[in-house]
């Protein structure tokens, strides 16, 4: 199972994951010791976050700066953990990471509360559609383990989450420098009856979609004279002498040979031949219709620069790029009070906006909830990723990823 965690800088996300890998048992023992030996250097007792922190200036910085990715097991599964660092400049790399997920820890300092950058990360987590989320109440060492901080901090963040339509699975009070309720159960805090993060996790059903065969062409090589083309399924299966349908020209395509196989299915990468030409930004597909269209109507997150009105733009959707440009902006959502301006002209860095976006020329989509790889974009400006959205078209507003 995949798992993100995210929340404010310093409300303990990498220590929190250090202590899960090491308290599991998942560590080798040479890397304990590097973690004592660095430690020990810094003049500090052992610090957890070192396991994630792996590059030296983050060590010094004492903050982390990639979306890192790094591995613990339990008697039940295996889990990576994805850490998605919590600065400003770095929502980007959340945003890569959360994509991958699973379900989210999201984590809130029992002492600072529910920060800015707490709500924005939720609000991503509930943008991205991540179906299982777990609240950690963390260093409850420092307000004396006590229930009514615990309680206060609860209220404000589930309160929170109500108000953008999240329900987390659990909400956990822990001290992960000390290792309370991460996969021990806290002697220290005997009027909390629910279980550990551990168990909490252990708990959860990964979500599993089925849906139609789509299979986005990535690239076109020659072997023994024959064309071949390669990518990776997103969704279903194909196997060889099937019929299927090339988007978004909308023809039938004949699959004569699957390389290695005569069968293949999600999420496997394949190479195919094929009785038509295809090239790369084509979509194979069978059953249901995708959305083939010009005009998207989307959720946008801006990491950097403005998105303005009127401006031109690179739109990537899985190996697709169509260049669009803006119609209309049509509303800006306040992540901290959810409130919402109507008709503006741009969309600033880390703000959020419905904006409608008109293609040059027809791209293939799904519904998110249907299928995230084909259901989410980003925007590019000379060369360089500015924003990421979601496609909305045919979304009607109570859907429960888009009730914004």
């Amino acid at each position: 199972m995949n798992v993100i965690i995210v929340g404010h800088i310093d409300h303990g996300k990498s220590t929190l994951i250090g202590r899960l890998v090491y308290d599991t048992g998942s560590l080798p023992e040479e890397r304990i010791r590097e973690i004592e030996r660095i430690s020990q250097e810094l003049g500090h007792k052992l610090e957890f976050a070192f396991i994630l922190d792996a590059l030296e200036e983050e060590r010094k910085g004492m903050m982390t700066i990639e979306t890192t990715q790094t591995f613990f097991k339990t008697e039940k599964r295996e889990y990576a953990i994805i850490d998605a660092p919590g600065h400003k400049e770095f929502i980007k790399n959340m945003v890569t990471g959360a994509s991958q997920a699973d379900a989210a820890i999201l984590v809130v300092d029992a002492k600072e509360g529910v920060k800015e950058q707490t709500k924005r990360h939720a609000y991503f987590l509930k943008l991205l559609g991540i179906p299982k989320v777990i609240v950690v109440i963390n260093k409850m060492d420092l307000v004396g383990y006590e229930e009514k901080p615990f309680e206060n901090v609860k209220e404000d963040i589930v309160s929170y989450l109500k108000g953008i339509d999240l329900s987390p699975e659990f909400v956990i009070p822990v001290s992960a420098y000390n290792g309370d309720n991460v996969v021990k159960n806290s002697e220290r805090m005997p009027w909390y009856e629910g279980p550990t993060v551990t168990q909490a996790l252990d708990s959860l059903e990964r979500v599993t979609s089925f849906f139609d065969f789509r299979f986005p062409v990535q690239d076109e090589y020659e072997i023994n004279g024959e064309k071949v083309y390669v990518g990776n399924i997103l969704s279903g299966s194909v196997k060889e002498g099937e019929i299927v349908k090339c988007y978004p020209e909308g023809y039938e395509v004949t699959v004569n040979k699957i390389l290695n196989a005569t069968y293949a299915k999600a999420p496997a990468a394949i190479g195919i031949a094929t009785d038509k030409p295809l090239k790369r930004g084509y979509i194979l597909g069978k059953g249901s219709e995708p959305l083939v269209t010009k005009n998207i109507s989307s959720l946008v997150f801006c990491l950097s620069g403005n998105l303005k009105k009127g401006e031109s733009y690179t739109l990537r959707c899985v190996t697709q790029e169509v260049k669009c440009k803006i119609k209309e902006i049509t509303e800006r959502i306040d992540v901290e009070t959810l409130e919402k301006t109507t008709q503006i002209d741009e969309l600033k860095e880390v703000e959020i906006g419905k904006v409608e976006l008109e293609l040059e020329k027809p791209a293939v989509f799904e519904k998110f909830n249907t299928l995230k790889e084909l259901g989410r974009f980003v925007l590019l400006e000379r060369g360089k990723i500015i924003a990421g959205g979601i496609v909305t078209n045919g979304v009607k507003e109570h859907d429960s990823h888009f009730r914004l």
